[in-house]
Formats: structure tokens, C-alpha cells, sequence
């Protein structure tokens, strides 16, 4: 070995023994044939093989914890479900021809989980133990970088890999071990609490055996009281008035009896299932509001014409679906729906305006497309293709018109192009003020930016049910679903884009006498149009996804087909239509790329 080896050897064992704190000369002689490419793959780490996630979490190699963590625990779960499965199949062995599909089939599934698990758990150990040392060997390196890399012995680490591990394994292991909860009895736990507890206070007692006496005793009276009216031989009509809200309150009070039988009955086991291994436990239950009224705003029409429908006062009954009292999810619902029917009551003008402008857009846009004679479009799109794409742009674009008119898709496409053509010129009428705006506005800009962040990460399925709830299931509404879908990219590239217009260019402009409107119109705008011109790619191909899926509400085009073929199983009939939806979509992508290059070079 040269000095200068001998030199880096010496500093490299100084640093490790740092790193290390403990068992120094091991890891010395490990990291050094590590480093060497010597030490060999079945090597083993004895802690790493025995206890993996304690060694990891001491050493603070958190990747190999959370691994280790993550096969034991797995592990476990395959061999509970042998214990979990064993007594059933014990059971059905009880009555095998019976159970002739139930042995085989619990059978199977005790072999496999068996095999998994013996797998898991020993092959996993042997797994650790052999990775232990190359993945300390690794945050060794990463530590000679950076400090802050976590090393030594830390028993700190070693208490919150304990507090995880209690968090995580018990609780999945238990989990495995049982059947699976029927969702209705944790429901009807809660529901029967609330009887409880609504029968305490109308009783006026604080334990439950009292309260177990008051309702027998009250159930006593009225099916004496009962019975002294059905024995009556000739009833008055008082009477058998008496004796029917009689036996309604007996059948009542036997409900409540019933129910405080159940809250009995109900184990502290049954409590735990429902609180930490089936569902979120219900946190808070409300009374549901028995009815909303409001007063429909009278039509002028209808008003002059003496319709009394007009200004009638609507009513509207939410019985609780969950029972007496119904939780926060179905609470916030009913009220967004009653939000819904009292705008919708208040002002259908408005939304019948917005529906025919709506409406009489998309028909003159779809006039103009399906009424122009094929060539001429297809000339369009190719002259575009060959005026700001190369060559084989203008092919693509050529064969994807030469496979809409082959498959007779041409018309249905027309139609899409139409709903996507309405939709972007929304996206732009309304999305290119606002983007300025939000880029000369810091406050406004900050409002916004959140919001466009959520519409953009709502699924696109979500948009169309507030459309369906104020506009109905027809052209219009898909239309404007697919604007809210749509706009968000046009709107922040839009922004972008002046913002990133360098401040030197606008104070030359400024000094030179530029107001602010000329600043903006001659200089920004014109440096934004690359990024303008990408939002607008964008919300063109959003508009198009969009639109395909908004025939789910009643919108014509190459979606429709998709959804038939849904309805119908026809699976070559949706790949076509897809595959034109594809092209179209292509066609747009290449044509506009070329018109934004073409836009940067300026």
C-alpha cells in the first residue's frame, strides 16, 4: 500500500468511527471491502437479520425501518389469516357435503397465506441482513457530504421507531384476525347510542339500569292500557281512537325497549372494531332540519298570464336518510342541495338566459363546421399543418383526416370540434382578463391561485354534477362544465407570462412615455404570447377530454360514441372513437406547437 493509500485509509477510519459511535472496527473493515467491491452478497448483518427495523431505527437508516416494518407486518398478516381461517374451515369440515364449495376454498386460501407468510418473514430477514450493511455503507457516503445526514446511535430514534411500530403493527395484526365488520352494525351502534341517549333525558335518570326499569315499566302501562281497550266489546269512536294511537305508542316504546336491549348487548370488543379497524368513527351527528321554505321570484310571463305556480311557496322535506340524526357528510349535502333548488328557484332567468346563449353558440358553430363542405376544412387544417409544421406534421395531419372520413367519423367529429370551439373561445373571452388581472394584482393573485390549483386537481367527473344541478342534462351544460375544466391553464400561463416579462424591458418603455395600457399592450402582451399561446394549447386539449366526457350529460361528438359503446359493451365500436378522439386531439397538439414556435421566433 502507497502512503497516499495509506493516508486516505487512515482519514477514512476516522470518519467512520464518527459516523459509526459504535462497533467501530466492523464497519471499518465493511465500508473498506465495500468500497472495495469485495465483501460478498450472502454476508449478513446479525442485528440487521434478527431485529431489522430496531437496528435501523438506531442507526437512523429510516428506508430499511419502514421496509423491515413493512414485510414483518405483512408477514404477520398472511399467518393471521391462517388463524383467522382455520376454525371456519374446521367448521365447514363439520358438514362436507355442505360445504362443498367453502372446504376447497378455505383450504386454498390456508396454504397460500401459510406459504406467503413463512416466505415473507424468513425471506424477508435474509434479505434485511444482507442489504443492512450496503445501505449504511450508503448513508455513510452521503454523510461524508452532507453533516446533517443522520448518524451515530441515537436512542431517540429508537423510541419513535417503537411509537410507530405500536401505532402500525398491533392494530393491523388484530385487524387480520378478524371478519369482516358488517357496515350496518356500526351504524346501528350509533344509532341505538342515540336512542340512549335521548331516552335519558326524556326519563330524566343518569345509569342505565334505571333507565332499563322506567321503559319496562312504561311499556307495562301501555300494553295494559292496551289490552283493557281491545277487550272492549262494543268501543265507542273515542275509544277506538284511543285504542289505535295506543297501540302506535306501545309499538313505539317496544322499538325503544328493543333498542336499549341492543345497547346492552353491545361488547366493548364491538365498540373497538367500530371505532379503529372499520371506518373513521362518526365524530358528530345533527338533527336534520324537518323542512325548508322559500318563495319562488314570480316570472313576468307567467305573472301577466295569471299562472298561480308562478309565486307559489316550495316546500321541501329532507328526511334523514341515516336515521334520527345524520352525520356531517349528509348534513353539508342536503344543505348544498337546498342552496341549489333555492337559486335555481330564485333565479331560472338567469340560468335560461346563460342556457339559449349557451345553446345558440354551440348550433351556429356546428352550422359553420358540418355545413362546410369536407374539403374545404380538410384544406384548412393542411394549409395550417404546411404554413407552421414541417412536412411530416402535414402527413400526420392529412391521415388523421383521411381515417375520419374512411370510418364515417367526420360528422360526429364536426360536432366535437364545435363544443370544443364554443368552450375555448369562453376559456379565452373570459380567461385572458383575468390572467392579466392576476398578474397586475399581487392580493388577487393570491386569491386565485389556490382556487385554480383545486380545480385543477378536482376529477373531471365532479364538474358535471353542478352542471347537471342548475342547467339540466342537455348540450349547454357540457358546454360550460367543460369551461370550468378548461380554463384554469389559460388563466395561470396567461399570468405567467406577463410576469415574466424582465423588469428592464417595462422601465425602457415606461422612460420612453409608455402609460399603462400601452405598457400592456405593446410590450407585455406581445413578449406573453409564447406562454399565452401554451395555455391555450393546453385548454384546447383539456376542452377535448372534457368534452368526451360530457356526453355522460347529453353532448354530441365522438363522445357520445365512446359512452355507447360503454352502455352496450361494444369494445371495437369505443376503440375507433377513441382512437379518432386521439387524432383530433394530435391534430390540435401539433398545429397550435407549431404556431406558438413559430410565435417564439418573432
Amino acid at each position: 500500500m502507497s502512503g497516499a493509500e495509506k493516508i486516505e485509509v487512515e482519514d477514512r477510519d476516522v470518519s467512520v468511527g464518527t459516523f459509526v459511535a459504535q462497533n467501530e472496527p466492523y464497519f471499518s473493515n465493511v465500508f473498506e471491502r465495500l468500497q472495495r467491491s469485495e465483501l460478498p452478497r450472502w454476508h449478513m448483518n446479525i442485528w440487521g437479520l434478527l431485529v431489522p427495523w430496531l437496528w435501523a431505527s438506531l442507526r437512523g437508516v429510516w428506508l430499511m425501518f419502514w421496509l423491515a416494518l413493512a414485510i414483518d407486518i405483512l408477514a404477520i398478516v398472511c399467518l393471521m389469516q391462517v388463524v383467522k381461517f382455520t376454525p371456519l374451515l374446521e367448521e365447514a369440515l363439520k358438514n362436507p357435503e355442505a360445504n362443498t364449495t367453502l372446504i376447497p376454498r378455505y383450504t386454498g386460501w390456508i396454504n397460500t397465506y401459510n406459504a406467503m407468510g413463512w416466505i415473507l418473514l424468513i425471506g424477508g430477514r435474509f434479505w434485511m441482513g444482507s442489504q443492512a450493511n450496503r445501505w449504511y455503507y450508503n448513508q455513510y457516503s452521503r454523510w461524508r457530504i452532507d453533516h446533517a445526514v443522520a448518524h451515530g446511535v441515537v436512542f431517540k430514534r429508537v423510541v419513535i421507531g417503537l411509537v410507530i411500530m405500536a401505532i402500525c403493527a398491533p392494530l393491523t395484526t388484530y385487524r387480520a384476525t378478524q371478519i369482516r365488520l358488517d357496515e350496518r352494525a356500526c351504524i346501528s351502534q350509533v344509532r341505538t347510542a342515540e336512542t340512549v341517549e335521548d331516552l335519558l333525558a326524556r326519563y330524566n335518570v343518569d345509569d342505565f339500569a334505571s333507565l332499563e326499569r322506567s321503559v319496562a315499566d312504561e311499556i307495562t302501562v301501555l300494553q295494559t292500557a292496551f289490552d283493557r281497550l281491545d277487550g272492549l266489546e262494543n268501543p265507542s269512536d273515542a275509544e277506538k281512537a284511543e285504542r289505535t294511537q295506543t297501540r302506535r305508542d306501545l309499538r313505539a316504546m317496544t322499538r325503544e325497549g328493543e333498542a336499549v336491549a341492543e345497547y346492552q348487548a353491545i361488547t366493548p370488543k364491538d365498540r373497538f372494531d367500530c371505532n379503529f379497524i372499520d371506518d373513521f368513527p362518526t365524530l358528530a351527528r345533527f338533527d336534520a332540519p324537518p323542512e325548508i321554505r322559500y318563495r319562488r321570484v314570480p316570472d313576468e310571463e307567467a305573472r301577466a298570464t295569471g299562472d298561480e305556480d308562478a309565486t307559489k311557496v316550495i316546500v321541501q322535506e329532507s328526511p334523514p336518510v341515516e336515521g334520527r340524526r345524520i352525520n356531517i357528510f349528509t348534513y353539508n349535502a342536503e344543505a348544498i342541495d337546498t342552496g341549489i333548488n333555492y337559486l335555481r328557484a330564485q333565479y331560472a332567468g338567469i340560468f335560461d338566459a346563460m342556457t339559449n346563449v349557451l345553446r345558440q353558440s354551440l348550433i351556429r358553430v356546428e352550422v359553420a363546421f358540418m355545413q362546410t363542405p369536407w374539403p374545404v376544412v380538410a384544406f384548412l387544417f393542411m394549409a395550417l399543418a404546411w404554413a407552421y409544421t414541417n412536412r411530416a406534421t402535414t402527413i400526420f395531419v392529412a391521415g388523421s383526416l383521411a381515417f375520419l372520413a374512411a370510418f364515417e367519423l367526420w360528422q360526429v367529429a364536426m360536432q366535437t370540434m364545435a363544443l370544443v370551439v364554443v368552450a375555448t373561445a369562453i376559456c379565452v373571452f373570459v380567461g385572458l382578463p383575468v390572467g392579466i388581472w392576476m398578474a397586475k394584482n399581487k392580493l388577487f393573485r393570491w386569491i386565485n391561485e389556490p382556487i385554480l390549483d383545486v380545480m385543477q386537481t378536482i376529477p373531471s367527473l365532479s364538474y358535471l354534477v353542478p352542471a347537471v344541478a342548475f342547467f339540466g342534462i342537455s348540450q349547454p351544460p357540457a358546454v360550460l362544465a367543460t369551461v370550468i375544466f378548461a380554463i384554469p391553464p389559460m388563466v395561470k400561463l396567461t399570468a405567467l407570462g406577463i410576469l415574466q416579462v424582465p423588469e428592464s424591458t417595462k422601465e425602457a418603455a415606461l422612460a420612453f412615455g409608455a402609460s399603462e395600457r400601452q405598457l400592456l399592450r405593446k410590450v407585455e402582451l406581445p413578449m406573453a404570447i409564447p406562454s399565452i399561446m401554451a395555455g391555450l394549447n393546453q385548454t384546447i386539449m383539456l376542452a377535448l377530454s372534457m368534452a368526451t366526457i360530457s356526453a355522460f350529460i347529453g353532448a354530441a361528438g365522438l363522445g357520445a360514441l365512446v359512452t355507447e359503446s360503454l352502455g352496450d359493451a361494444q369494445a371495437g365500436k369505443g376503440l375507433l372513437a377513441g382512437i379518432a378522439i386521439a387524432l383530433v386531439a394530435m391534430m390540435i397538439d401539433r398545429i397550435l406547437r407549431g404556431i406558438r414556435a413559430s410565435f417564439s421566433r418573432i
